[in-house]
């Protein structure tokens, strides 16, 4: 209990969850993300070069993307390694107490439902969308 707490006091402090955000990395199941959840942050421009995109060089350096740096896999296949690391950071934007709540639905979700601003801009339009859901599930979904 005392090293879950430790943790939860890292990553609080490193910016990685919100206060009563409760996700640790790896509750959330790495193959959906691989297969799916991976593809819609590519396709989205989440991991482009803007945005939050981590150098396959230099792991620390990237845009401006906040706490969330990814591995960008679809021009170049990402190794084993990147997409475990793209999805310790995605999990790192999750609230499993109330996955609706997680930044990484909030924080893309158009600024007049969601009334948080997103650098990048609205990335979905209404919780309508279908990345937008497959996200949900995939929150929802915990192992």
């Amino acid at each position: 209990m005392f090293l879950m707490a430790l943790l939860l006091l890292l990553l609080t402090g490193c910016g990685q969850v919100e206060p009563g955000e409760e996700a640790t990395v790896g509750e959330l199941d790495p193959d959906v993300f691989k297969t799916n959840i991976q593809a819609i942050l590519d396709n989205r421009g989440c991991s482009n070069g803007a945005c939050h995109i981590r150098d396959k060089n230099d792991p620390f350096s990237g845009g401006p993307g906040g706490n969330l740096r990814l591995y960008e896999c679809t021009v170049a296949f990402c190794t084993a390694e990147q997409l475990q690391a793209n999805h310790d950071s995605t999990a790192g934007m999750a609230n499993l107490v109330n996955p609706a709540s997680s930044l990484l639905l909030t924080k893309p979700l158009a600024e007049s439902i969601s009334a948080i601003q997103h650098q990048g801009g609205n990335i979905f339009l209404n919780t309508s969308d279908l990345d937008y859901l497959a996200l949900l599930s995939w929150l929802q979904s915990p192992l």
